[in-house]
């Protein structure tokens, strides 16, 4: 798998595998923006524990910067809760290396109309 398809990877995995692995890929000071407001750190993972977290997530219209230590990733994305509800954002999302491993720092979602 290429560096691009792991990224991709972590991200839809960053929605999908419940709050325990979202908190061992985000780094600990992240920064993330909501329509509700901006959260970073433990906020974070306060959020994240009490969510009901996501089923699934479509990624289209993918955008990608990369260099060896950071990638940012854009795209509209279309997920679903476990209540059958849907939702839909464009989001941007920057990942960092951590020694041998990628941590996401910053993610944004600007809600949209869902197509």
């Amino acid at each position: 798998m290429s560096m691009t398809e792991e990224r991709w990877a972590d991200e839809e995995a960053w929605w999908t595998m419940g709050a325990a692995e979202a908190r061992r890929r985000t780094h600990p000071a992240a920064v993330m923006a909501f329509g509700f407001g901006l959260l970073q750190g433990e906020e974070i993972f306060a959020a994240l524990d009490n969510g009901p977290g996501w089923d699934s997530v479509g990624m289209s219209d993918r955008r990608m910067v990369e260099n060896e230590d950071c990638v940012v990733l854009g795209y509209a994305a279309t997920a679903r809760r476990p209540d059958g509800s849907d939702y839909a954002a464009f989001c941007t999302s920057t990942w960092v290396r951590q020694g041998d491993d990628w941590q996401i720092v910053q993610h944004q979602q600007t809600v949209r109309a869902p197509s």
